[in-house]
């Protein structure tokens, strides 16, 4: 009818105003299942003259000795089917190369180095693995699981190779300084993300909240203010919003978070395969002085005192009994709370601090200890 016509173009009008300020991306999209011919350009000139004999089919990779495409255009005649070709002897069981640089990359993940240095590149210019059999299988073990993740981060987790300690042995040490047998767990730095979620967590302001739009964090003005326009293209999202994963959080390349960035944060400009651990004076000044590491210093003394009782001359051996077992999770040891107790009372009493205060730069101090922000 009429009016039912009428109440949809209006749902439709109402629909293009609601999107018209949605951001636009460039995409690569196909038209139609005949792509123009590809010829190998003289000197990469596109303008020289092309025959016959320059002529280029798709195909892949002859080095890895593939099979010819099978290139299926779609019914609906709108794709040459090419890519879903690549796509799909990519992902084949039949490839012996995805699954081995997938494992790799995960067991990356884990031990801070993969079992090819050169993640990126399994060629022979790149690194051979270390240990080529543990490679194969996990290659294995991904492709009979269905190409499922979460069922090769549980073995690798589970191993005995994750679960060694990081102590070193004189006799293994002089014998495989670098480690290559897997003798122990490299000690390792929490990543950029890993460590302000653990911050959060330890505070207590971890908000496990997923899915959804990304996350602006606070910015201090000191770094808004290289910017030609300071602020402009950061939002603003509500504080318990801001505690989600680090994963969620906006990334423009000319304003990244401090604490990120301090903290070897992948390059956004290009590919990183790995990211290289440094240790900069930066980073001890951003944990230290941060606006974000004292803010979440003071969240962290609050939910000390809520659950230890308060930071009075009472109840502070359980508050600092409860922070050093939520920071380091694990029991605190009496000369780990006696060392504790001592700088409040000296904060106290040297600094003419009040106790809730004298709690907060314990809080900070527990937030820069290795045992913190090192996996070992």
């Amino acid at each position: 009818t009429k009016q039912d016509l009428k109440a949809w173009k209006e749902k439709v009008s109402r629909l293009k105003r609601e999107t018209a300020d949605t951001p636009k991306a460039l995409v690569i999209s196909e038209h139609g299942a005949e792509a123009p011919p590809t010829h190998v350009f003289y000197r990469g000139n596109p303008h020289a003259e092309t025959s016959p004999e320059t002529l280029v089919e798709p195909a892949f990779p002859g080095v890895l000795k593939p099979p010819a495409p099978r290139i299926m255009p779609p019914g609906d005649g709108r794709s040459t089917g090419r890519r879903l070709a690549l796509a799909r002897w990519i992902a084949s069981p039949e490839n012996p190369l995805t699954p081995r640089v997938i494992a790799n990359r995960i067991w990356l993940h884990h031990f801070g180095r993969g079992l090819v240095r050169s993640p990126s590149n399994f060629g022979f210019a790149g690194d051979p693995p270390t240990h080529p059999q543990l490679l194969d299988w996990l290659a294995a073990e991904l492709i009979a699981g269905g190409w499922r993740l979460k069922a090769l981060h549980k073995a690798i987790l589970l191993s005995a190779a994750y679960r060694a300690s990081s102590r070193a042995e004189p006799a293994a040490l002089a014998a495989d300084p670098l480690n290559d047998a897997l003798w122990r767990f490299d000690m390792r730095r929490l990543s950029a993300e890993e460590l302000r979620d653990s911050i959060h967590v330890a505070s207590g302001a971890f908000n496990t909240t997923m899915f959804g739009p990304g996350i602006y964090p606070t910015i201090p003005q000191a770094v808004l203010a290289t910017q030609s326009r300071p602020g402009a293209g950061w939002g603003n999202t509500p504080p318990a919003e801001q505690a989600r994963r680090s994963i969620y959080i906006h990334v423009k390349r000319s304003l990244l978070t401090p604490l990120l960035a301090d903290f070897d944060l992948a390059d956004t400009d290009t590919s990183c395969p790995v990211r290289f651990v440094t240790t900069q004076p930066t980073q001890a000044l951003g944990m230290m002085n941060g606006e974000f590491v004292q803010q979440q210093a003071r969240v962290f003394a609050e939910r000390v005192t809520r659950e230890a009782g308060g930071p009075d001359a009472a109840d502070v051996r359980a508050c600092v009994q409860r922070a050093i077992e939520i920071a380091l999770v694990r029991e605190a040891t009496d000369d780990e709370i006696s060392r504790g107790l001592a700088l409040i009372d000296k904060l106290e009493s040297t600094e003419g601090l009040s106790p809730g205060r004298a709690l907060e730069l314990y809080c900070l101090l527990l937030l820069n200890l290795n045992e913190f922000a090192y996996l070992d």
